[in-house]
């Protein structure tokens, strides 16, 4: 029979491992990038130091966005804007190697 104390002590080795895990199998956000730009069809080319990149044959002037790695899953939104103002954003969510694509909303508010 186990005792209260090799119990918890065997549920909170049994904790580490998986966040361990889970830490491990989170995408970064260079994993992210070449999903979201693969997933897209963007194409992005890098000369002299200046990235240009482009989608549907339209150049993109501006790009910003955020990654945010809490451990156990991480969350990637970018923002693509093309000359004539037009904002395109993508948000994506990885947990365990899976990178899933997200829609704004309430469960994007909740992992954000």
């Amino acid at each position: 029979m186990f005792s209260k104390k090799r119990m918890l002590a065997s549920g909170f080795i049994l904790f580490i491992i998986l966040f361990a895990i889970l830490d491990y199998t989170s995408p970064t956000s260079d994993e992210f990038e070449q999903w979201m730009l693969k997933e897209n069809d963007i194409e992005c080319t890098e000369n002299g130091g200046v990235k240009k990149c482009m989608k549907n044959n339209r150049v993109i002037w501006g790009r910003s966005g955020h990654y945010r790695n809490v451990g156990f899953f991480s969350s990637y939104e970018r923002d693509y804007e093309y000359d004539t103002g037009e904002q395109i954003t993508f948000r994506t969510f990885g947990i365990l190697g899976k990178i899933i694509p997200m829609e704004d909303g309430r469960i994007w508010g909740i992992v954000n």
